[in-house]
């Protein structure tokens, strides 16, 4: 705060206090190594009061003597703002991600975020609980050493971004715990960029479904009780049925068409009785003809017809302590009729050719898929007969009375399904599509539960993706027309007389439809739409990426003319 030329011949104490003085006098110095450095802070006139960087160094002669101190003041102030200007930029900052930490760790999912080299960069509080591996031992690992996912080694949804320039959207995943637990998750991608557009990593959202698993899981425990799967009013009212009368010997009738699982229902009620030990018995009584039947019912002793060169029990005897199942009961004449109904009320019956009666100690449950009274009317079915059978009746309605079960047993199906088509990559099987699923509720299945399962073994078999979808279902239901995009319109079934391109085994003969390969299935889609890609995708019920994925594993990228697609 003084002129320069009002310092020159005057001594440090005449211009600065004596604490300052005591720290720049050269008397005072202590000069190690030909110099001395410290932060000092001068005060000269009252207002001036200045930080300093002070350095003191001796000057000296040619001789080396010393013959001065040289002196050097740096204004600290600039520097100082500077400082206290970065300490608030620094405490601004971290408050910041303080804040943002705390919204990351309040958040459900997991988060954690990688560089190019999908190293961990960050790992929240979540993704700790979730893997049981710290943060600090998770950072500065690849995610493959730290998550040990189920698709690391084969379709590593974050490698896949990488390479691609595109996120994934809920990927399935399983990942590994610190103690071995698998973890089944949804994994989600989004890139982070530099200040100049470029990608310099990603980040990972994490949503745990291990608690959807075991609802779904709790879900199908509570409506496939005694193998039979269905929340609808009329399952439900079956299963009461069987839990009321599977410990009595009462006679039931089951009824229902083909493939509604009439079968099931009769073991169900064998295997919930107090006979579950002992042999459950069954024959179709429209596979044979009457002779044949009531060898097979009854038995024979040797020599009773040609061919019967020994004695040989029948179904009833097998069946001691146990159950019989009489399926297609309602194709029996009615001498066999007469038969069935002495074993109903004396439990007794004679082989074949053999005039000894026989004591039989047997529960009967019969079904039929044919409307038994209407017979009885006819008088091609016995009325004491009906009557002495269906003591108990069980009526299974068919598939598209109880729509609301179809979700239910086609996940029933995949899970049976997927060991066997996706054996060692189960966790990759992703299940159905929407619009998959929204056909199989619009079908109207003739051929009941038989036909569904059949159906989703067949897309199982035909699927180039990781799940089911429109163009990998049964003809049947590919040609059901979905609704236009935002008209809600429900779904169409073509008229019986529309024209329908299905293969067969042979001119003029029935038969299941031929299953197509992945790659004809897709050349036919692509050919109907001319190669276009969005019509395509649309067409097919898939994204254009699918699309793209599939025709890049098919060599498919190029439309026969050679032209980009």
């Amino acid at each position: 705060g003084h002129p320069g030329e009002d310092l020159k011949g005057r001594l440090c104490r005449e211009v600065f206090d004596e604490e300052t003085c005591r720290q720049i006098e050269p008397r005072h110095l202590s000069i190690e190594g030909d110099t001395a450095h410290f932060n000092v802070t001068l005060s000269g006139s009252e207002d001036c009061r200045r930080a300093y960087c002070f350095t003191a160094a001796p000057a000296r002669d040619n001789d080396g003597r010393v013959v001065g101190i040289l002196e050097n003041f740096r204004g600290m102030d600039k520097l100082r703002d500077l400082i206290l200007d970065l300490e608030e930029v620094s405490r601004i900052a971290r408050r910041e991600k303080e804040k943002t930490d705390r919204i990351l760790n309040s958040i459900a999912d997991g988060i954690f975020t990688v560089d190019r080299e999908r190293r961990i960069v960050s790992f929240s509080d979540k993704m700790e609980r979730l893997t049981g591996i710290p943060a600090a031992r998770a950072i500065g690992s690849t995610c493959m050493e730290v998550l040990r996912g189920s698709k690391c080694d084969s379709d590593c949804p974050l490698r896949w971004s990488f390479e691609h320039g595109q996120v994934v959207e809920n990927c399935s995943e399983t990942l590994r715990a610190v103690d071995d637990r698998r973890i089944p998750v949804f994994v989600t991608t989004a890139f982070q960029y530099d200040v100049r557009g470029a990608a310099v990593g990603l980040t990972g959202v994490v949503h745990d479904r291990s608690e959807l698993e075991r609802l779904r899981h709790e879900v199908h425990e509570r409506h496939s009780r005694h193998n039979l799967i269905g929340r609808s009013r009329a399952i439900q009212e079956i299963l009461q049925i069987i839990e009321s009368v599977a410990e009595s010997d009462a006679t039931v009738l089951i009824t229902g068409e083909s493939g509604t699982g009439k079968e099931i229902v009769a073991k169900a009620l064998h295997h919930a009785s107090g006979r579950k030990d002992r042999p459950f018995v069954m024959l179709n009584c429209a596979a044979l003809n009457d002779n044949l039947l009531e060898s097979e019912l009854f038995g024979h002793v040797r020599g009773a017809f040609t061919g019967a060169v020994k004695d040989k029990p029948g179904r009833f005897e097998l069946a001691v302590g146990g159950t019989i199942f009489l399926d297609e009961i309602g194709d029996t004449s009615p001498a066999l009729q007469a038969k069935l109904l002495r074993v109903l009320q004396e439990k007794e019956f004679e082989r074949v050719g053999d005039l000894h009666t026989r004591k039989v100690d047997v529960r009967i449950i019969a079904a039929t898929n044919r409307d038994l009274w209407s017979l009885v009317r006819g008088g091609r079915f016995r009325e004491d007969l009906y009557y002495r059978l269906a003591v108990v009746p069980v009526h299974l309605p068919p598939l598209r009375e109880r729509r609301e079960d179809i979700p239910l047993l086609v996940q029933h199906f995949i899970d049976l399904y997927r060991p066997r088509y996706f054996r060692g990559r189960e966790e990759e099987f992703e299940g159905i599509s929407n619009r998959a699923l929204a056909l199989m509720m619009a079908h109207d299945w003739p051929g009941n539960v038989r036909e569904l399962e059949h159906a989703v073994e067949y897309a199982m078999i035909s699927t180039t993706s990781n799940r089911i979808e429109r163009a990998f279902l049964p003809a049947p239901l590919r040609r059901l027309q979905p609704p236009d995009s935002g008209t809600g319109d429900p779904l169409r079934v073509p008229s019986a007389d529309a024209p329908v391109a299905e293969a067969r085994p042979g001119e003029g003969q029935a038969g299941p439809p031929r299953v197509e390969s992945p790659e004809a299935i897709l050349q036919q889609a692509l050919a109907r739409n001319r190669w276009n890609a969005t019509r395509t995708a649309r067409d097919l019920g898939i994204s254009r990426t699918t699309l793209w994925r599939r025709m890049k594993s098919l060599d498919l990228l190029r439309s026969p003319s050679k032209d980009p697609l």
